[in-house]
């Protein structure tokens, strides 16, 4: 819209933090139940009130300033709005006021309160300043457990230690040695560099191709603590920050106190912060990593409950995600994405590991299911072998397909080895697993795919 035809706003508000929920631009907002328009800059803080009806111009212009809550603006006055009354005519008599009574003296009037003065955000940190510095440079070694001493592991809770993780590494153009040694020597820049130039990681790959899994198999890798944060739709900020609870005080009433979500617990005691799918999360509250992920290295909760959370040291940020030509996926804030310094693709991993994956989940024996050593070559044997084989061949195909509405992953091959360990024949075990997510053309495709793998196993 042109904001040129306002000739100049009514107010000119500035907020010392960026409105939240809002975008910049013009919108339309209630005040008084009527529809005001209002400019949001492109700082996020500067709002200017545009045009309002005639009968609340006065109003606006004494408020001394806005609060924002849910399209509505607030007024926040400190004295009564009153509509100017008219002027009262003029009279020639003089009035004299009668003289006050000695028994009832007129006492003075009572001084004004003095205005509140804001209390400056607590900045909280678990280490002194000395202990922080000693902590960026422990050596990370090369192989084996990441020596954590500024750790209190008597508060990281069990769900946090991570143990039998079914991934096995593999190298690619981007982690010529695997993303295990690559992950490792990410921690190592973040640990030496957060004060400066921190490191904070994206992973991008289809689903079901192991993200999740790699970075849990990183933490028990490395013995670094997991905190897991699962992106979905609705989850609020009070989930992933924390909330106010009434508790008993001990005299038969309550006290309120705050509780920490999981953001601020793994910000205050240290080690891997995963977001799994973090662009489902509602831009606003990814936006409260801003500080977090840059090199003030902090989580701002002043307006929660008047802290600032300075990161443990060991603190190691990881995102996880589909790519962006995923359906459905949508783009993470500029501001976080820029933060994200490391970026790695991560596709289906060769068809020799990805067998010796699913006869490690899957349990397989010798005699269901052999995968040769990579250095010997030859075929995997086994009773399920050619089955399995000829499976893989068909899934691999449609893989490359980019015109299809879904892809198989490594969870639709182990639903078909369960099904053949049942007793289920090929054709049952397939269609259960893949044909059946497919309908007309696509369906087609995939009796294509499947024959064309039959003809080369046969």
């Amino acid at each position: 819209m042109d904001v040129s035809s306002y000739k100049r706003p009514l107010r000119t508000l500035s907020y010392a933090r960026r409105l939240k929920h809002m975008r910049p631009g013009v919108k339309g907002m209630k005040f008084r139940g009527k529809s005001v328009k209002v400019l949001l800059e492109k700082d996020g803080r500067t709002l200017k009130i545009l045009s309002a009806p005639p009968n609340l111009i006065a109003e606006i212009k004494a408020a001394d300033t806005f609060k924002i809550d849910d399209g509505r603006l607030q007024p926040v006055i400190r004295k009564p709005f009153r509509k100017p009354t008219p002027a009262a005519k003029p009279v020639t008599a003089k009035i004299i006021p009668p003289a006050p009574k000695p028994e009832q003296p007129v006492e003075p009037a009572p001084k004004p309160a003095p205005k509140p003065v804001k209390e400056p955000a607590k900045v909280t940190t678990t280490l002194t300043e000395a202990d922080r510095k000693k902590a960026m440079l422990v050596p990370v070694p090369d192989k084996g457990i990441i020596p954590t001493p500024y750790i209190d592991w008597g508060d990281i809770p069990e769900h946090c230690k991570v143990t039998d993780i079914a991934y096995m590494d593999y190298s690619s153009p981007t982690a010529p040695k695997g993303m295990l040694p690559e992950l490792r020597e990410m921690f190592k820049r973040s640990r030496r560099y957060q004060n400066t130039a921190p490191v904070n990681v994206l992973i991008q790959g289809w689903k079901g191709s192991g993200k999740s899994e790699l970075i849990k198999a990183f933490a028990e890798d490395t013995g670094l603590p997991y905190w897991g944060v699962m992106g979905q739709e609705g989850i609020r900020a009070e989930e992933l920050l924390g909330h106010k609870e009434l508790v008993a005080d001990g005299q038969g009433g309550t006290r309120s106190v705050w509780i920490d979500g999981l953001i601020p617990k793994a910000v205050r005691a240290g080690g891997i912060l995963h977001f799994d799918e973090p662009n489902v999360i509602e831009p606003a509250i990814l936006m409260r990593l801003d500080e977090l992920m840059d090199n003030k290295r902090q989580l701002n909760m002043e307006d929660y409950n008047g802290e600032v959370i300075k990161a443990h040291p060991d603190l190691f940020i990881i995102f996880s995600m589909n790519p962006p030509t995923f359906e459905g996926v949508k783009p993470l804030p500029p501001p976080i994405l820029s933060r994200l310094t490391k970026k790695y693709p991560l596709n289906y991993p060769p068809q020799e590991v990805e067998m010796a994956i699913l006869k490690y989940k899957m349990n397989l024996s010798d005699s269901e299911f052999k995968v040769p050593a990579p250095a010997h070559g030859g075929t995997p044997t086994g009773k399920f072998a050619k089955d399995i084989v000829e499976f893989m061949k068909v899934v691999d195909g449609l893989r490359q397909e980019q015109d299809i509405s879904y892809t198989p992953s490594m969870r639709e091959t182990q639903g078909f080895v369960q099904d053949l360990r049942e007793g289920d024949d090929f054709t049952t075990a397939f269609n259960r697993n893949v044909r059946n997510l497919y309908w007309g053309d696509e369906a087609a495709k995939i009796d294509q795919a499947l024959f064309g793998a039959r003809r080369t196993t046969r």
